[in-house]
């Protein structure tokens, strides 16, 4: 299986090339960005989009730009929060990057069912 996006469209996404450490985190993290992608919208694996190989690069800039995981950090008397994501695996998709990649309605709008009711033509 090949990863929805390359290490070339991560590093223009980050605005500088990678380090050779992040190089190789990346190739793993791209192709586990894929599997997440792919279990849950298995039409791109066919026909990957652009917005599946933005979607694919967005999950794994977040581990990249954060590799901590901090969600919050304080100076004095010092502390800091791990994120959530860390105890649950880092490469995940947010609710907005689930509704990018789900396909745009192409019906008509809204409709009802009414049981019995005549059917009604145009």
């Amino acid at each position: 299986m090949a990863a929805l996006a390359t290490l070339e469209d991560l590093a223009d996404r980050l605005g500088r090339d990678l380090t050779a450490a992040e190089e190789r985190q990346a190739a793993v993290f791209l192709d586990d960005a894929t599997a997440v992608i792919l279990d849950r919208f298995p039409r791109y694996a066919t026909t990957p989009t652009a917005i599946s190989t933005k979607v694919c690069c967005a999950m794994v800039l977040r581990v990249l730009r954060n590799p901590d995981g901090k969600r919050q950090e304080s100076i004095d008397d010092y502390s800091y929060t791990i994120d959530s994501s860390r105890s649950t695996g880092e490469i995940y998709l947010t609710q907005a990057e689930v509704e990018e990649l789900r396909p745009a309605h192409s019906g008509g709008g809204a409709f009802s069912i009414v049981p019995g009711a005549p059917a009604v033509t145009s």
